[in-house]
């Protein structure tokens, strides 16, 4: 009876972890907030959202002050999570001064104290677990 109850426990914890990575993997529903829960809908429903778009505009104004930036298209990214990452990689980047992601735009920007070619920028990016597409001057 025992073996039968233990059986039963780990189905069910098998198939709870197997329902978060499918959520997670296929559904672009990856844990983003700061509690590590999961947010519906690719994190529309987050308690931080406001603060993170509020923070992209924030970064894009001072980016386009800058006299060098480019933008960049970005596949994969599926929550803020995702953005935080590639923005991370971009800073990395030796002549980059400033970054901004946008998940809705699937884009990034950067703003540039040099001249950084454009398949240095879409290196760190692939890097970070990303596809970086077109780059655009301006």
């Amino acid at each position: 009876m025992a073996t039968v109850i233990l059986g039963i426990v780990i189905a069910a914890l098998l198939g709870n972890a197997l329902r978060i990575m499918y959520k997670a993997f296929f559904k672009g529903e990856a844990a983003c907030c700061d509690s590590g829960s999961s947010c519906s809908g690719g994190c529309n429903g987050c308690p931080m959202k406001k603060a993170i778009d509020t923070n992209y505009k924030n970064r894009v104004e001072q980016i386009e002050k800058l006299e060098l930036h480019k933008t960049i298209d970005v596949d994969g990214m599926t929550c803020d999570n995702c953005v935080f990452k590639v923005i991370r990689a971009l800073e990395k980047v030796d002549g980059v001064k400033i970054a901004a992601a946008s998940l809705e735009k699937q884009s990034a920007q950067v703003g540039l104290t040099e001249n950084i070619s454009d398949e240095v920028l879409r290196e760190a990016i692939n890097k970070a677990g990303y596809h970086a597409g077109a780059v655009m001057v301006g």
